[in-house]
């Protein structure tokens, strides 16, 4: 080969590595800090949207939950959680199961309460990034009253994804972690997993109950009214009925993320 065509052929070689490396860059999974503040942005116009009924919006709620939790690896979270030699010890198939049920937890207890993930303000420090690692710390303020949220992220199938989430120095892989180990040192696995249906399944529930709540109240106060005079004048002579509670989970949410909701 002519030293021409060396030159050519090296100068083709760069060319093609960088238009390579171009396109490897584009199609990447981005800033982190952009990732979050279009999540944060989304999560926020949503929130302070008024319904003008002022029912429950169940449309609006599942919107506001995959937002909240589309973020989130719950298969790397919920391994951190439960430490590195307790996964491995875990069966495939427990592995899934215990992956399905945190997640199904954690969606239901994430718009529970609504309120706990509004903001007035945020600023986002620079991410502390590599290429497939990255630390996003956002200052986020609410009624003067200032959250220090860490993102741990990680790229998974081109996205970035969190792995945990440190809330005021406080980790939420290693609260859900304590929370597990305490659970296995008298239970096994598939008790675990049991408990983590279980509160699912409650959280749930009691959404669904409010909701039901809300939309009976309006008919009910209509015939309020009547039903007062009636139980008066039956109640004449009579020693009244205790009331009965319901017994409810009071459960409060981090702020802009997963909450610690105990299985």
């Amino acid at each position: 080969m002519t030293h021409s065509g060396m030159r050519r052929f090296l100068t083709g070689t760069a060319f093609m590595f960088l238009a390579a490396a171009g396109y490897a860059l584009a199609a990447g999974p981005g800033d982190p800090v952009t990732v979050i503040k279009k999540k944060d942005a989304e999560l926020q116009k949503l929130l302070h949207e008024k319904n003008p009924s002022g029912q429950p919006d169940a449309k609006k709620t599942e919107k506001i939950k995959v937002l909240i939790n589309g973020i989130f690896d719950f298969e790397e979270l919920g391994k951190r959680a439960l430490g590195p030699d307790t996964w491995k010890a875990t069966p495939p198939d427990q592995q899934t199961r215990f992956v399905k049920a945190f997640k199904g937890m954690v969606e239901a207890a994430s718009v529970k309460k609504l309120e706990a993930y509004e903001s007035d303000s945020s600023l986002y420090d620079p991410p502390e990034a590599s290429e497939e690692k990255a630390s996003v710390t956002t200052h986020m303020w609410n009624k003067g009253q200032e959250s220090i949220v860490t993102y741990k992220l990680l790229v998974k199938d081109g996205s970035w994804k969190a792995w945990d989430l440190i809330i005021d120095d406080l980790s939420t892989a290693h609260n859900y972690g304590e929370q597990f180990h305490k659970i296995l040192q008298t239970s096994d696995m598939n008790a675990l997993i049991a408990k983590l249906e279980k509160k699912g399944g409650e959280v749930s529930d009691s959404k669904s109950a409010g909701a039901a709540k809300g939309k009976s109240d309006k008919s009910a106060s209509g015939s309020k009214s009547t039903d007062s005079k009636k139980t008066s004048a039956k109640a004449a002579g009579k020693p009244a009925k205790a009331a009965v509670a319901a017994p409810g989970a009071a459960s409060a949410a981090a702020p802009a993320a997963v909450p610690a909701a105990n299985p």
